[in-house]
């Protein structure tokens, strides 16, 4: 969430006891929802229920739990950090196409990677011409 991202990257630079980063990419193309800080693992409300890590906040059943934010906010929030000098590029991992082109409506640049599972055996041709349409690299990982 926008409002989650600098104070993230302002700890990952004082773990690393660094002045900036030079990549920070946005995981995924969804928010989680975050339980209440007054809370713990076992201790959760019912709606956290399954929560045994707050970083991937699930219901009782398992089931990971979302909010609606929108990706343009989150994205806003990154490019302030960039233009801050925290983080010297920014990207994303996961995102289609349409995500990214949503998340960049009204100005906002565009990420420099689109980090995806591509390998031999996956090499995501349709997805590497859309990001190079949008002058986006795609970097490979692969399980």
């Amino acid at each position: 969430a926008p409002e989650d991202v600098g104070p993230a990257i302002d700890r990952i630079l004082k773990e690393l006891q660094l002045d900036y980063v030079d990549q920070v990419l946005l995981h995924w193309p969804s928010c989680f929802d975050k339980p209440p800080k007054d809370s713990s693992p076992g201790k959760y409300p019912e709606k956290w229920a399954g929560t045994e890590d707050p970083m991937f906040p699930k219901d009782k059943d398992g089931n990971l739990l979302h909010r609606d934010v929108p990706l343009s906010e989150t994205w806003s929030a990154m490019c302030a950090e960039k233009k801050a000098g925290k983080i010297r590029s920014i990207g994303v991992s996961n995102f289609s196409k349409a995500e990214i082109e949503e998340m960049t409506k009204g100005g906002l640049e565009m990420p420099a990677v689109n980090q995806v599972e591509a390998h031999v055996f996956w090499n995501q041709e349709k997805l590497r011409k859309e990001m190079q349409e949008l002058g986006v690299s795609v970097v490979a990982y692969s399980p």
